[in-house]
């Protein structure tokens, strides 16, 4: 079967045919092992046999709150055996953002690790419609202890049953998971992905990497699509082999793409400069890697003139996978790439949603070309669904222009817009210009609020170890490459930026630390 004909089998059904086609070839690869397809098919199958006999039926709706690990491999792949919706869920969220999840999707099955029983026990009991929990990694005693009142079921319980083939029917257009967006303007919302949008992008990640027979080395969390589509699910569609890795490790990162002999990574542009801070070596070209599948990064030119790697910027969201596309060798600087023009129509409105022209600043919005290569909405939120999905185009909440050519450039979130004495500010374009800095390893630009009108520009950077860049030299730096009224007012060193689980900065973490966003040790040059 070509790829064309495999894009067209649910989830299931190709992982079927994937095992079937070649059963004895590595499929994954951690730390401490490596599994075939059959091996992993097995367990699945067992597990999936447990879930059954515990009574989970096709179309519930099951969470999974786990670590990068091979039993979430198996419980994602079981869950798709049984045409169950997957929760996949941030194994970050606590109190009522974990709750809020839990509850929101409606989930009736919970699988979680035991090294999250203090997260969960605190929620659990909140949770209506919860009728079983499978815990892994502790032992019965521990299990019933942490998950008190839950009756909880273990993982190595279901793997006693038979591996016998197990494979209920599902459609493309089914409903494949719930995946939950950051919510860092509100409470996350419920993404509803169904199999052909999750198969799509699966398959875009291996054309705009050019890595259709090679390894992925994977250093994201797999409850996030970066890991699950564009990871997962893109190497059983090429029939190849993935390294899964528990989290992103900068002084790990080089030898683990030698010792998995990785040819594509999948990362977030953070990682960009964060490698790029450590000191040139011998060894910088010394690896198998071809292909940084990633966002868009001021640093993409120089990384790939020091390590010798092909960056792959793309702009993606869960909504709709790879909305646009700059593949290597075509290129054009700060763009993120042209419509992905096989699955969508793209466009730039005003506020007032009417097209505007060639180097006009709007919002990105989208419409696809196929049935069900989109989201379908968000789960059990009617409004936002009716907001985002409007007169027949997803609104990306993105701001980009684009060029003559249909080459679009990323301006900024709307909702980290930056208004300042009547200029509207990038805060994406501070942070490129910053990034250049040889002693920044990364920032983040927020806005906040001003003592007369609109807001001031911030600036949180973390500098390379033994920098004695000052705060003024900052700012210094700034005042060569960007507008006068975009030169951050206040700048401050941390010594990390907070993240989200997937690598990104969470800037709502910033703007909430301290009285306006200013914290204690916040340099301010109007009074400096």
């Amino acid at each position: 079967m070509t790829e064309g004909d495999l894009t067209q089998l649910p989830i299931g059904q190709l992982w079927a045919h994937r095992v079937d086609t070649q059963p004895d070839d590595v499929f994954v690869e951690f730390r401490d092992r490596a599994l075939t397809y059959a091996e992993v098919d097995a367990t699945a199958n067992r597990i999936a046999r447990g879930l059954t006999a515990s009574g989970v039926r096709p179309g519930d709706h099951v969470t999974i709150m786990m670590p990068n690990c091979a039993e979430f491999v198996y419980a994602v792949l079981a869950l798709v055996k049984l045409a169950v919706v997957v929760v996949p869920i941030n194994t970050a969220n606590r109190g009522e953002s974990l709750r809020h999840v839990l509850s929101n999707s409606d989930s009736s099955t919970l699988i979680a690790d035991a090294q999250f029983g203090d997260q969960l026990s605190a929620v659990l009991p909140g949770v209506a419609g919860l009728r079983r929990v499978v815990v892994h990694g502790a032992d019965p005693s521990d299990a019933a202890s942490a998950f008190a009142g839950t009756n909880p079921i273990m993982l190595s319980e279901l793997v006693s049953h038979p591996d016998d083939p197990v494979l209920e029917p599902a459609g493309l257009s089914d409903v494949h998971a719930i995946m939950y967006t950051s919510g860092t303007t509100g409470p996350a919302k419920g993404v509803l992905v169904p199999h052909r949008l999750a198969l799509a992008n699966a398959s875009d990640v291996r054309t705009f990497s050019d890595c259709a027979d090679k390894t992925i080395y994977c250093p994201l969390p797999l409850f996030h699509a970066a890991a699950l589509w564009d990871g997962l699910f893109s190497t059983i569609l090429a029939g190849a082999r993935i390294a899964i890795v528990e989290r992103f490790s900068a002084s790990r990162f080089w030898d683990d793409v030698r010792k998995f002999d990785a040819q594509v990574v999948l990362g977030v542009p953070s990682m960009i400069p964060i490698l790029m801070s450590a000191p040139p070596s011998e060894q910088d070209t010394d690896h198998p890697l071809e292909a940084f599948y990633t966002g868009k990064s001021a640093l993409d030119d120089m990384f790939t003139r020091r390590f010798g790697v092909r960056s792959v910027e793309t702009y993606t969201s869960t909504e709709i996978g790879v909305g646009t596309a700059s593949p290597f060798g075509r290129w054009r600087s700060g763009s993120c790439g042209q419509v992905n023009g096989d699955r969508f129509d793209a466009a730039v409105v005003d506020d007032s949603d009417e097209f505007v022209g060639p180097g006009q600043a709007g919002e990105l919005v989208l419409r696809p070309k196929q049935q069900n290569a989109m989201a379908l909405g968000y789960y059990n939120a009617p409004e936002a669904t009716a907001k985002a999905f409007r007169n027949a185009w997803f609104h990306t909440g993105d701001r980009v222009y684009r060029d003559e050519d249909g080459y679009f450039y990323f301006v900024d979130r709307m909702k980290d817009a930056i208004r300042r004495r009547g200029e509207n500010i990038s805060a994406f374009d501070i942070e490129c210009a910053v990034d250049l800095h040889p002693d920044v390893v990364e920032c983040a630009a927020i806005a906040v609020p001003s003592e007369m009108e609109e807001d001031e520009v911030k600036l949180v950077a973390v500098l390379a170890a033994g920098a004695t860049t000052t705060h003024e030299q900052i700012v210094e730096f700034c005042e060569k490459s960007l507008p006068t009224f975009a030169v951050p007012r206040f700048v401050e060193f941390v010594a990390e930026l907070p993240k989200t689980a997937n690598g990104k900065v969470a800037k709502f973490r910033l703007r909430e630390a301290g009285e306006r966003g200013i914290t204690p040790g916040t340099w301010d040059r109007q009074r400096a």
